[in-house]
């Protein structure tokens, strides 16, 4: 047929002729469609980028060169802070990689500080202190000390004379309200733990970052020296050099104010934790043991002193001692 022919017929028209629309047989090798086929060359092990004509190089740094500015860092953070000096490139002439040194850590430092004030401001915790400075101050007016001092000379006798709360019923009255303050920690220790919960995850938080922020200050501290050493030498880059080194140093400065920041806060959250740990404690060791054996041993006492018959205070001073201790703890870990 005709090339003209093969035009008028009707039905889709073919670009090419039969002979090229027929798939050519498979070779089970891939289709080079360009030029011919050729391994792949194996990636080169050494630096391709090329500044000034001279292959750059990573700067050498050892766990012993960061040991002699700082000998007694953990090997966590001299493992991080190698890591931090390899990641740096001075050949940069934007100094992208030294005005952001270490600038994440800021950025996550000012979300867990929102954290943190958004735990100090939760109800939970506002109402834990609330119920805890109350029990306290109730207990110190309940302390066996003031309840039996009239054993102890005449100003002392007259002090327990003026206190309602060294008569029995006066003491039933204390007791109570320290019932009822207790109950209401132990009826919402779940959600103390929950709070608790989240304040020792932030505290994990702060103790990573603050890892972090002591390996990027030590680094920093090395690439200073390194950037000092070399802007000394006779070559058309150091003013380039200097210019970082200044930067860098601005850097350092600043991260060494967000690590004092990241230390105030961990101590502050100590409190914070302390003051959960307290609450949740007494809800669970106190309110069912050791609260019911105070009030019946120290209700005795007093009994038994009205009476004038002899009593002893020692039962009653250890059940007291560790009620006051566990709301007074400080969380240690």
């Amino acid at each position: 047929m005709s090339a003209a022919d093969e035009d008028r017929r009707p039905g889709p028209k073919m670009p090419f002729g039969k002979e090229v629309s027929e798939p050519s047989p498979s070779t089970g090798q891939p289709r080079v469609l360009f030029g011919t086929a050729r391994r792949p060359e194996a990636l080169a092990d050494k630096p391709r980028i090329i500044g000034g004509g001279i292959v750059r190089q990573r700067i050498p740094c050892t766990a012993a060169d960061l040991r002699t500015i700082e000998p007694d860092a953990p090997e966590a953070v001299i493992a991080q802070a190698l890591r931090a000096v390899n990641s740096i490139n001075f050949d940069d002439h934007e100094f992208d990689d030294v005005v952001r040194f270490g600038s994440a850590l800021q950025e996550l430092h000012g979300r867990l500080a929102e954290q943190q004030l958004a735990l100090a401001g939760d109800e939970r915790l506002i109402e834990a202190k609330r119920l805890s400075a109350e029990l306290l101050r109730q207990l110190e007016e309940l302390d066996p000390e003031r309840l039996f001092s009239s054993d102890r000379g005449l100003i002392s006798g007259i002090r327990a004379a003026l206190s309602r709360s060294a008569s029995p019923s006066g003491f039933s009255e204390g007791a109570a309200s320290v019932v009822r303050n207790a109950a209401a920690l132990k009826k919402r220790a779940s959600g103390y733990r929950g709070l608790g919960r989240d304040a020792e995850a932030l505290k994990r938080r702060l103790t990573t970052q603050t890892t972090a922020l002591r390996a990027h200050l030590l680094a920093g501290r090395f690439l200073i020296r390194h950037l000092d050493a070399a802007a000394s030498s006779p070559a058309p880059a150091n003013p380039h050099l200097t210019s970082q080194k200044d930067a860098l140093e601005i850097r350092v400065t600043a991260l060494a104010s967000t690590l004092s920041s990241v230390a105030v806060g961990a101590q502050i959250l100590e409190a914070l934790i302390s003051t959960i740990g307290a609450a949740c404690a007494f809800a669970e060791e106190i309110v069912e043991s050791e609260l019911p054996a105070w009030q019946t041993a120290c209700a005795a006492a007093l009994a038994a002193r009205l009476d004038g018959r002899s009593y002893e205070l020692s039962g009653v001073r250890r059940h007291y001692e560790k009620i006051v201790n566990i709301l007074k703890q400080r969380n240690t870990t």
